[in-house]
């Protein structure tokens, strides 16, 4: 390859979407900016390829669904074998192919036998094993035979062979080192640039407390509303605004029929999935901010990138008393630490912060922990350091 010509990154994703946040506004960008050609290939809801301003080539196939009759079923059974994905990848020619799921561990070894013997680098975002255990029962036993027990034997076998292994937390990490040494930790940080904490001090506010993200039951959906309950009943009505989707009509249902037999209809407001920019007016307009995982195995271990967005919009976040959850929040003081299963401890804190805006204290510290650690910039150049280690083994 010549010197004067970066490599053609393909990344792949089956679970993420085209514009994921860590895939496309942090690593593909900053690899953009340094020269890489970068494509992303994924699933959406048609098929489409294009390049964005960003010089970004986005290729979406089309996620099939199932139908009432047998060949719709069929070719949803196919795509699970990845092999379309696989043709798509294979067409782009790619010098290094950035996996960022599990299952694509199984067709790792097919991309690494393409002609151009391209370099394979393994992104996981969660920890699988112990989110399989911790949700299997609320997936298909289907998914569950077909789809993710053979992707976890897929990634225990691409460990050792893999050109690099990034994790995004060091016990994930860990699990890699004893695999593979060429394991590192490019952490998901926060690409928002941190307020003026005199400047968040002053702006208005229209809510009392956010969350932003998927909201599902893992994420604490029902831990956060029995927190407002609770604090209803010692006379404190706050506002809370959920940014973000439902995954599934069922939980729905069933959070709307608790928010109206507790009636919290003009406590609890569902703004859907925004914009960035959209998802941004939000934070500068709420006080304080939910964090509040329940206790398995995958929340124990992972970071979540919100409180690093909390944070940057000087956002003090009440949070799960364990996993790095506690750890940043004791550490930086950027919040305060409840067990999540108890709704008398959350009501209590919630009531805490909020009263005399006594959440204003943490506003300094929450913007500090950014500027200081938890920026994306930060961990660009690791990111840039491994693709010269192994672009230059091409």
């Amino acid at each position: 390859m010549p010197e004067s010509k970066k490599p053609l990154v393909c990344m792949l994703s089956c679970r993420h979407d085209l514009s994921d946040d860590r895939i496309y506004k942090k690593e593909a960008l900053t690899l953009a900016a340094n020269g890489y050609e970068v494509v992303h290939i994924g699933y959406g809801d048609c098929e489409s390829d294009v390049y964005t301003e960003d010089h970004i080539r986005l290729i979406q196939l089309k996620r099939l669904t199932k139908g009432a009759d047998f060949r719709s079923k069929l070719a949803v059974f196919r795509q699970l074998f990845l092999s379309d994905l696989f043709q798509a990848a294979r067409q782009v020619q790619a010098d290094v192919y950035h996996l960022h799921d599990v299952e694509l561990c199984r067709i790792a070894l097919k991309l690494r036998r393409l002609p151009q013997h391209p370099k394979i680098i393994y992104d996981a975002h969660e920890p699988f094993p112990e989110n399989l255990k911790d949700y299997w029962r609320r997936r298909s036993l289907w998914k569950v035979l077909l789809n993710d027990l053979p992707a976890l034997r897929a990634e225990k076998k691409w460990l050792k062979k893999a050109d690099y292994l990034i994790a995004t937390e060091e016990n994930v990490a860990s699990r890699f080192r004893k695999e593979n040494p060429r394991t590192a930790i490019v952490y998901n940080y926060s690409y928002f640039a941190p307020f003026n904490p005199l400047v968040r001090m002053k702006e208005p506010r229209r809510f009392d407390v956010i969350y932003s993200g998927s909201i599902t039951e893992s994420k604490g959906i029902f831990l956060m509303l029995a927190g407002l309950i609770e604090a209803k009943k010692r006379g404190h009505v706050f506002r809370c605004v959920m940014v973000g989707a439902f995954n599934d009509r069922f939980l729905q249902e069933k959070v709307e029929a608790v928010i109206h037999r507790e009636s919290l209809g003009d406590q609890v407001f569902f703004a859907g999935m925004l914009p960035l920019e959209k998802v941004t007016e939000y934070y500068r307009q709420s006080k304080i901010a939910f964090c509040l995982f329940p206790k398995n195995r995958t929340n124990q271990l992972i970071l979540p990138i919100k409180l690093f967005e909390y944070a940057a919009f000087g956002l003090p976040v009440v949070g799960s008393d364990f996993g790095h959850i506690a750890e940043i929040i004791q550490t930086d003081q950027i919040g305060v630490c409840v067990d999540p299963h108890d709704a008398g401890t959350v009501a209590a804190a919630l009531i805490d912060l909020l009263a005399e805006n006594r959440y204003q204290t943490f506003i300094p510290a929450c913007i500090k922990a950014v500027e200081t650690k938890y920026l994306w910039g930060t961990q660009e150049k690791e990111l840039l350091r491994i693709y010269e280690e192994i672009t230059n083994r091409i």
